[in-house]
């Protein structure tokens, strides 16, 4: 079917953004297609090589119960070609693939619809699609897209999906972006899912050798009774009853809502002619028809009322969790709490407000593994994400002092109780604060660091948001630092899970 070109009359914006006590400079020029796609680039002259990134505002937490691990399964299904990647004939191997969901459909209702499905037809049934697929080999090009970036230059080839976004990046020569721009554009058009069963069972292994992780269903479980109603409630990967029973047809309508070009910036960082690059977007992804306007998601997390306590053993390490809800990304409150999961856990984090860490200089460390010797580790973090948030305190206790889970839970809230009262010094804020704008700077020092932070960060409160953030950090007073404290560190706004080590394991 021929696809519609849409006229696209826009204009580039041009914004230069300073954080003048780093002495940062985001030159960033952004254009916008009639189609709503974004397109932002941020030119380096020097080496001639473009960081490209795409990415999409779309997730784990835009499926729902049923369909749980769609994002996760179709950045798999994104790579297995088009109607001229991937396949050496496409109306024969489209025949194949019509015939293989047929067959599947079968199955699946004789399967997971029924409660006493035939074994005899369902075994019959699999023969018959065991042929198929291998029929089907004869007409698929294998890695196709990997090995047409790779013949023209292309490194740094991959792909991610988070509870939020989704990723396809690569690096290439700068005379190569129209080859990214022709392709990419194409996938977001014409994706065809082939193999769409056989890889699945991919992705299905990949859990069972997740789960064969000490400790894994107990996480799993943990984090599904925090966040008790939105969708952070299931991980990336899904539940294993909803990948075995997800169709084609839930991944193309999948596709079809949120793989838009309304739903997606694209980012290119290094050595380009802006004029060239806005031409390229304009006859590639200008080309694309937009998507449906998209909802934000529904369910925010409720107020918990509650204490929630959660035990489970086995044979990974006795460990301590202490979660809090926390707000959104973007909260004002969620810069003090970034300082003090820095001051707290010490280091490590990002400056989106997920700092923290279990390095030496942290309060927990130091009085619980270097002063007390009660603990092995102790970190703490801060979470914000788009619509909810956590905080989290981890400990290891020692157990070789005959130390328990309880013991440092009790540390852990008396030092709680002392930053309520206290708050931090002025030396631990100033401290975190340079931590974060160190961090900040270094984040910025890699075209590919500054691709995603900028890229992923437009998706929602827009790239800009992230010198906002910077110059907020930089307003947190110790009153604040008390107020957070006492406003979000209660056992009504908590859970804790203990994990055992079982004995004999």
């Amino acid at each position: 079917m021929k696809k519609r070109i849409l006229v696209l009359v826009t204009a580039a914006f041009v914004f230069a953004a300073f954080a003048a006590a780093a002495d940062v400079t985001l030159d960033v020029k952004e254009h916008v297609l009639a189609n709503g796609m974004k397109i932002l680039m941020i030119p380096k002259p020097g080496v001639p090589r473009v960081v490209c990134h795409i990415y999409f505002k779309v997730g784990s937490i835009n499926e729902r119960p049923g369909i749980t691990g769609s994002a996760h399964v179709h950045e798999h299904l994104m790579f297995k070609g088009t109607e001229v990647m991937g396949v050496t004939d496409y109306a024969a191997d489209a025949k194949i693939d019509a015939q293989l969901d047929d067959l599947m459909s079968q199955i699946y209702r004789e399967k997971y619809w029924k409660t006493d499905g035939d074994a005899a037809k369902i075994a019959a049934l699999q023969k018959q699609v065991d042929e198929l697929i291998k029929a089907e080999k004869g007409y698929i090009i294998k890695d196709d897209l990997w090995t047409q970036y790779m013949k023209n230059g292309g490194t740094a080839l991959n792909a991610s999906t988070s509870q939020e976004t989704t990723g396809y990046y690569v690096t290439l020569p700068s005379n190569k972006i129209e080859l990214q721009m022709l392709m990419e554009s194409d996938r977001m058009m014409n994706a065809r899912f082939r193999e769409f069963y056989s890889e699945k069972d991919v992705i299905m292994e990949e859990r069972r050798l997740s789960e064969n992780r000490p400790g894994y269903f107990f996480g799993e479980q943990v984090n599904a009774a925090f966040y008790t109603a939105s969708p952070y409630h299931w991980d990336v990967v899904g539940w294993m009853d909803d990948l075995k029973k997800m169709t084609k047809q839930d991944l193309i309508n999948f596709h079809n809502t949120y793989y838009v070009p309304n739903n997606a910036v694209a980012i290119y960082v290094g050595d380009f002619d802006p004029a060239a690059v806005t031409a390229m977007a304009e006859k590639y992804f200008g080309r694309i028809p937009k998507g449906p306007d998209l909802e934000p998601i529904r369910t925010g997390e409720p107020a918990q009322f509650s204490e929630k306590r959660f035990y489970g053993e086995g044979p990974a390490p006795t460990s301590l969790q202490m979660m809090f809800h926390i707000p959104r990304d973007g909260d004002p409150d969620t810069s003090a709490l970034s300082i003090l999961a820095s001051t707290l856990g010490s280091g490590g984090g990002g400056f989106r407000g997920g700092m923290g860490g279990g390095g030496g200089t942290g309060r927990l460390y130091k009085t619980l593994v270097r002063d007390k010797q009660l603990a092995v580790s102790a970190s703490a973090s801060s979470r914000p994400q788009w619509y909810v948030g956590a905080f989290q305190f981890s400990a290891t206790p020692r157990i070789d002092k005959g130390v328990k889970p309880e013991d440092l839970e009790k540390e852990i809230w008396a030092e709680i109780d002392k930053v309520k009262k206290d708050g931090l010094t002025e030396e631990e804020i100033q401290k975190a604060k340079n931590r974060n704008e160190a961090m900040f700077v270094r984040s910025l020092g890699s075209t590919a660091g500054l691709a995603s932070r900028v890229g992923r960060a437009d998706l929602m409160r827009g790239w800009r948001s992230i010198l906002t953030d910077l110059d907020a950090f930089k307003q947190v007073t110790n009153d604040d630092i008390k107020r957070v404290a006492a406003k979000y560190f209660v056992k009504d706004n908590s859970l804790t899970a203990i994990y055992t080590r079982k004995s004999g394991r």
